[in-house]
């Protein structure tokens, strides 16, 4: 039975891209290398921040710390080579490290209990590619469609993001963490990009073991400024006619241009969710998620300010709400400070996570 509903994915899948081939390969975006030729360059971004967290994802109160909470200082290599007639190869090799407390982990040295949480060093991307007329493929550790379409949180890479304070979903099948083993697949034509993953694992019970996903995402629908994005991701692990074995979201969001480099943005994206226990802690990970948002950009200056609302099918005592708000200003071309506070309340069944904030500043580093 669950080979015959991964086959008919498939299969879905394959005529999605023929007619969307068959339609835009006439105006599909088409990359001209000239023969031989080549790019390659290292790069990388440093972070390092004091926060105070109240029940955050360590479970800890009060916890005070100068860190990359979440491992988001990066280095890595990217590129790619022309193999003639529109094709390359291209590849992304990123590691994550903490120049604060030495560990790539989520939490500091202290927390270590065996060599995986205690590495330097983390792989987050790493991928080799092939770049056709046609589209692009990736195969080995990559993010997933649901993760970076609509991935509007100016706060998303540190403590005090919507994902972290359980206000959007946080999951590996959904806002989080990276597809391992696995083939992504991305075509763009004009405003249009559709992309596909699929996990190719060999444990049954990773994320990336006969694993699918897509989205589809429309800039300027219909309206200038005015963008649309579904996403959704299955994961085949899971089975039984109580759980629901995937995550989907859809979001809208509108860009107005006020002049003078000034822009506003209004965002509204709802998630039906079902693979995320940390998000909805009762014992079937399930509800549903609406999430509020607006930027406001002027000059170097960045605000936010987004309300997250959610409710779980386990029962109102688990429903969530809360909000954050936070600034970004840039110092330079490569280097910016920030400083954010999230907070978000849940009924009794949450306990001990009932009520989670965090408050920031930061700096980053680009180069």
């Amino acid at each position: 039975m669950v080979s015959n509903k991964i086959s008919n994915e498939l299969h879905f899948f394959a005529i999605f891209v023929y007619l969307v081939l068959g339609i835009n390969l006439a105006n599909a975006d088409k990359r001209s290398y000239q023969e031989n030729s080549s790019d390659h360059s290292f790069y990388g971004r440093l972070w390092v921040q004091y926060d105070n967290s109240d029940a955050s994802t360590s479970n800890n109160d009060d916890v005070q710390s100068i860190r990359d909470n979440e491992g988001m200082g990066r280095f890595g290599a990217k590129g790619k080579s022309s193999i003639g007639n529109g094709y390359a190869v291209n590849y992304k090799i990123e590691y994550a490290i903490d120049i604060a407390d030495g560990t790539s982990s989520s939490d500091s040295s202290t927390s270590c209990s065996g060599a995986r949480d205690c590495r330097t060093f983390s792989l987050k991307q790493g991928w080799l590619g092939l770049l056709t007329p046609f589209g692009q493929f990736k195969i080995g550790s990559v993010e997933s469609p649901y993760k970076y379409m609509a991935k509007h949180d100016i706060l998303h890479d540190t403590i005090s993001q919507a994902r972290d304070t359980r206000m959007i979903s946080q999951g590996s099948m959904s806002h989080s963490s990276y597809w391992r083993e696995s083939i992504l697949y991305e075509f763009k034509s004009g405003d249009l990009i559709f992309a596909a993953i699929y996990g190719l694992g060999e444990q049954i019970n990773t994320v990336t073991n006969k694993d699918f996903g897509f989205g589809v995402e429309y800039k300027n629908f219909f309206i200038p400024g005015f963008d649309v994005v579904y996403a959704r991701n299955k994961d085949n692990s899971v089975t039984g006619a109580d759980n629901q074995n995937y995550n989907e979201k859809f979001t809208l969001t509108k860009t107005f241009k006020l002049g003078d480099k000034r822009k506003v943005k209004f965002w509204y994206m709802h998630e039906d969710v079902g693979l995320d226990s940390k998000l909805f802690t009762g014992g079937n990970s399930d509800g549903e998620v609406d999430w509020y948002g607006i930027q406001y950009k002027s000059g170097p200056m960045l605000l936010q300010y987004s309300y997250g609302e959610s409710n779980a099918s386990e029962g109102s005592t688990y429903d969530r709400d809360g909000y954050n708000i936070g600034m970004q200003y840039k110092l330079s071309e490569s280097s910016r400070v920030y400083i954010g506070h999230s907070s978000s309340n849940a009924g009794s069944g949450d306990g001990n996570n009932a009520n989670i904030s965090s408050t920031m500043i930061g700096l980053r580093h680009d180069f």
